[in-house]
């Protein structure tokens, strides 16, 4: 029963359906990832025109014939996130809808809003432990299932704002902002949404894990992690707002400097950098 649904789930993505959750597929997918020696052992039962057997890299193809479960697993993950990457397409006006409504809704309440958008230069890991795709890939992606599409936390942005601003400025200065455990803050953030893609949303990546508990190099045997990223050239968007004006120059002024340092996890060896492509201040 299982397999049968996914097998129809795998087949919506493969035809491009937009509107297949796929924090649900990516869930169910899992489930037959982590049986997958029960998997192989129960194919013979489906039928030559059955969608799954188009997946050839596990079951027809015979040079994969003897290959251990293991190597089998390692090739059903690959086929998944090629399959993602390829097909899974963002509702753009879904997106626009969202930030319109909430951006009159901030408007009626007399708030300044700065409307922000930034790119991805390079691919992009948000959320690595949590989320999307973290059952199947050991590295997840930060994912909301109502809108149906990867997200940047708004405290993650929030965050390296701020700690901007406190260099910058002094610890005293960015509490004004942003408050502490007795002040509230008088800046907000909005989670960030993709609007666009240059192509795809989502690429497969491989990392290849350190050598724990090993004397040299020549003593290990690193087995590849397949996974999902964010695409390059992928536009996300989000608000800033706030009342106090007096909070808006340092604010607007760090963006760029902040955003080129990277969003999310291992920037400092290449992944999650962006640029700021849009700010417009409306008040």
């Amino acid at each position: 029963m299982t397999i049968d649904f996914l097998v129809n789930i795998l087949e919506l993505i493969k035809e491009k359906q937009c509107n297949i959750n796929l924090f649900s597929a990516l869930s169910l997918t899992s489930i037959v990832y982590n049986n997958f020696g029960e998997f192989l052992s129960n194919n013979q039962s489906y039928s030559a025109n059955n969608p799954l057997l188009k997946y050839h890299i596990i079951i027809l193809n015979d040079k994969n014939k003897t290959k251990d479960v293991e190597e089998k697993k390692s090739l059903f993950k690959r086929e998944v996130a090629e399959l993602v990457s390829r097909n899974f397409k963002l509702d753009g006006e879904k997106v626009k809808k969202y930030f319109d409504n909430l951006k009159e809704i901030l408007k009626s309440l007399k708030y300044t809003i700065v409307d922000v958008e930034i790119t991805t230069r390079t691919r992009a890991l948000i959320g690595v432990s949590t989320s999307l795709g973290r059952l199947i890939f050991d590295s997840g992606i930060s994912f909301d299932p109502y809108m149906n599409l990867p997200y940047i936390p708004a405290s993650e942005i929030k965050g390296i704002v701020r700690s901007y601003i406190e260099d910058k400025l002094g610890e005293q200065d960015a509490e004004k902002i942003f408050g502490n455990e007795e002040m509230e803050g008088n800046v907000n953030f909005t989670d960030a949404y993709p609007t666009r893609p240059e192509n795809f949303l989502f690429v497969p990546d491989v990392i290849t894990p350190h050598y724990n508990k090993k004397k040299s190099e020549a003593d290990a045997e690193p087995k590849p992690a397949i996974h999902l990223t964010i695409a390059p050239k992928v536009t996300f968007r989000f608000l800033i707002y706030y009342k106090r004006e007096d909070v808006g120059k340092p604010i607007c002024d760090s963006l760029p400097l902040v955003i080129i340092r990277g969003l999310g996890a291992r920037s400092s060896v290449g992944y999650s950098l962006f640029e700021l492509s849009k700010i417009e201040v409306i008040k």
